[in-house]
């Protein structure tokens, strides 16, 4: 048998550099092993594929297995004895997704990214079949899974053309339209019905799961030629939003929400209206920066009152629903692209520190959470605050001004205007993505924003600068 020493995974930087699997800016990663006193590597592009590699080979350490002449474990289950040719079977796109692919990476998945690429591989599965007049149909039949050897890239790219006009949320909206159109008393002319068309990003995510499907299927040999050349064209990046184009609140707006919040929702037992209770929450997600899940898991400890006083952000935190395997509750992890004991610091204006010394004052708070529902029995809950706080928050503060189209915003939108609040007052790019906890590039393309939908700031600012001593050969002469 073969001596096996399997170290972690790590992560490689676009520098080269060694650093953490989990590390954001990490670019491919490798797995080291040991095998019979030599030692081995092997770089991947995915981390969920190291990930799969370094569990076979974990696998083989604990199992004993032999190892093949480049150093990988052979699966006593898979190998071929010797004198015998291996037995070649064709698989289809559905057996190996359901019977390989799947129960070998599932595990590697956290919960979100787990059912997001269940979903994609069941719907691949379901687009890569045999059309009626396929000429490679032979013993087989119309609306078969295409074999694996038989996979070309014209089959995915179909796939993903027709991944286009799939959109589940706007089906079951128009099939409940159909349906009270025919049981009406009344004649109904015509029913109007919404283009089932999904988002770039929907396409680009079901682009990415086939692509691991299919990489693995070729890695493995099931696969032959090139089926993947062309697809990335057909599902690019999301393109974001001209930054003249982006508004989000300005910080005026922001505490207008904080206040038209606390005035809504029935009385306490104190006088106040519950809404008080969401008055810190505006004022820390419109400041700080935290994404909306990292606020729900927030804990009282985690406010630091030295001068100036600052939040931390530790742990994130959200409801995981999954008929399938049972799975019902909520679940906390890790900061985004943080590892287990990272975390962010922010400082906080003496605004936002009185706001929230105020809500701990008032017994708002619980011991394990800084923010809870509305009766301050239960966890936070974006989800129920929109119909009763959020919306008609907005209603109060937008309604029939220059900024309408922010009436149907979401709460993310406050995490935007804080990052914009740092930019414009000049906090460093690099200290505003590490406190948003992001990069640089992210932080210009999805969030920085505008405040105004005018450029009366920005002409100001101009003027201001011509203005200036030194400046005045900058103006043209008579």
């Amino acid at each position: 048998m073969s001596a096996w020493g399997v170290y972690g995974v790590q992560g490689r930087l676009p520098d080269g550099t060694h650093a953490g699997a989990g590390d954001r800016r990490a670019k491919a990663w490798f797995v080291r092993w040991r095998v019979d006193g030599r030692e081995r590597r092997r770089t991947f592009r995915q981390k969920g594929y190291a990930k799969t590699f370094h569990d076979e080979l974990t696998k083989a350490k604990l199992l004993a297995w032999e190892a093949d002449d480049r150093g990988w474990p052979i699966d006593p289950a898979r190998a071929v004895r010797p004198g015998t040719q291996p037995v070649i079977i064709s698989s289809t796109f559905e057996t190996y997704v359901n019977r390989t692919w799947w129960p070998t990476v599932e595990s590697t998945f956290d919960d979100k990214n787990r059912l997001g690429h269940r979903r994609n591989a069941r719907l691949a599965v379901e687009l890569l079949r045999y059309a009626a007049d396929d000429p490679r149909l032979c013993d087989k039949h119309p609306g078969d899974s295409i074999a694996l050897a038989d996979l070309v890239a014209d089959d995915l790219r179909l796939a993903l053309v027709r991944r286009r006009t799939i959109n589940g949320r706007t089906a079951a909206v128009n099939n409940r339209r159909i349906a009270a159109a025919i049981t009406t008393d009344t004649d109904v002319a015509e029913v109007e019905l919404d283009p089932e068309v999904a988002s770039t990003a929907t396409v680009r995510a079901f682009h990415i799961t086939v692509g691991m499907i299919v990489k693995a299927a070729m890695a493995s040999g099931h696969v032959t030629g090139t089926p993947l050349e062309g697809l990335a064209s057909l599902a690019p990046k999301p393109k974001p939003g001209r930054v003249s184009t982006r508004l989000v609140p300005t910080m005026d707006e922001v505490f207008d929400l904080a206040d038209a919040i606390s005035q809504l929702g029935p009385l306490m037992n104190d006088g106040r209206p519950s809404g008080e209770r969401f008055r810190s929450l505006i004022l820390v997600a419109g400041t700080l920066g935290p994404r909306p899940g990292e606020m729900v898991a927030h804990r009282p400890e985690w406010l630091i009152w030295d001068e100036p006083s600052r939040a931390l952000f530790r742990k994130t935190e959200a409801a995981v629903y999954d008929t399938q395997t049972g799975l019902r509750g909520r679940r906390i992890r890790n900061l985004k692209h943080r590892e287990d004991d990272e975390y962010r610091e922010v400082p906080m204006v003496p605004e936002i520190a009185t706001a929230l010394r105020d809500h701990l004052e008032r017994g708002y708070a619980a011991t394990d959470r800084t923010w809870t529902s509305p009766t301050g029995r239960g966890h936070l809950d974006w989800g129920n605050l929109t119909t009763t706080y959020w919306r008609p928050a907005l209603e109060r503060v937008f309604a029939g001004t220059a900024k309408a189209e922010l009436l149907t915003a979401s709460p993310k939108i406050l995490r935007k205007a804080a990052i914009t609040w740092w930019l414009a007052g000049g906090i460093s790019q690099t200290l505003a993505a590490e406190w948003a906890g992001h990069s640089e590039e992210v932080s210009q393309l999805y969030y920085a924003s505008r405040t105004s939908s005018t450029y009366h700031h920005e002409v100001t600012l101009l003027s201001d600068m011509l203005d200036r001593p030194g400046n005045s050969n900058c103006r043209g002469s008579a």
